[in-house]
């Protein structure tokens, strides 16, 4: 235990060495092991104790929490985009590589809107307990699961080490992306009818999923270049997880969509002869 312990320190103390000084000692920010044990507790529970909670229950109906959870979350989303928006993307920062600056207007602001992005992403965990208390298994998937722990470390090394520049791109790009993503989610929960509408945007929703990953992989490559002045570490720690993600994401758009062109084409077929 006392190893363990001892480990934990240090590897804090690395953290910490080399985080930003403005967000260093901010809630949840200081050190990795807060990180860590939030992640840790999201996978007891929707791994073991939730689905062990609803062994002998009947699903709960949860449609007026998820209706308010959805309208805060795309609220949410929407102003995190429009502040950052004009935190410098209208006037100084540019697609290419922009370096973490520490003393101009946005500033502090800009580092702000990180740290509710990463608190954002911890809210995110409440989804896959909504799956669980209504028992949508499916739904917890190792897609599910790893996009909502990985998006939560990766959210807390951007507020601990890259709280400005280039790094704010990803932020823009992933509010777009929930903005369209939580209506969709919205305009399932109004009905039946709704929600058969709704369904026909589902495997577009994916796509765009998709096409952020590409985006994404793209715009922080910039980092590994010797010209840029943002740490290489930044492209080396976020573009594996992305590749990861994309390629979950391509696998499930894969199994999902194109076995039910597949299963349409055969019944044509069938049908025909």
């Amino acid at each position: 235990m006392e190893a363990v312990k001892h480990f934990f320190g240090n590897l804090d103390e690395f953290c910490d060495k080399f985080g930003d000084s403005r967000t260093n000692e901010w809630p949840l920010v200081q050190g990795i092991t807060p990180t860590l044990t939030c992640v840790a507790v999201y996978l007891y529970v929707v791994l073991y104790l939730g689905p062990k909670f609803m062994e002998n229950r009947k699903p709960y109906n949860l449609m007026t929490i998820i209706k308010v959870y959805n309208v805060l979350q795309l609220t949410a989303c929407i102003i995190i985009f429009y502040m950052i928006l004009i935190s410098g993307w209208t006037t100084q920062y540019t697609l290419g590589c922009e370096p973490i600056i520490s003393d101009n207007p946005y500033s502090a602001r800009l580092t702000k809107l990180f740290w509710w992005t990463y608190m954002l992403k911890l809210v995110e965990f409440a989804e896959t307990i909504f799956f669980i208390l209504r028992k949508k298994t499916r739904q917890v998937s190792g897609l599910h699961v790893y996009h909502h722990a990985s998006t939560f470390i990766l959210a807390w090394a951007a507020t601990k080490f890259f709280p400005g520049g280039m790094a704010s791109f990803p932020i823009l790009v992933n509010s777009i992306v929930h903005i369209i993503m939580y209506t969709y989610y919205q305009v399932a929960t109004l009905g039946p009818s709704y929600q058969k509408q709704a369904m026909k945007f589902k495997k577009y929703i994916t796509i765009l999923q998709m096409v952020q990953f590409g985006i994404l992989v793209a715009h922080t490559l910039q980092a590994a270049s010797s010209s840029c002045s943002m740490p290489n570490w930044y492209a080396y720690g976020m573009v594996p997880d992305v590749l990861v993600l994309f390629y979950l994401f391509y696998r499930f758009y894969r199994k999902t969509y194109d076995n039910k062109v597949k299963s349409v084409e055969s019944n044509c077929i069938g049908k025909s002869k």
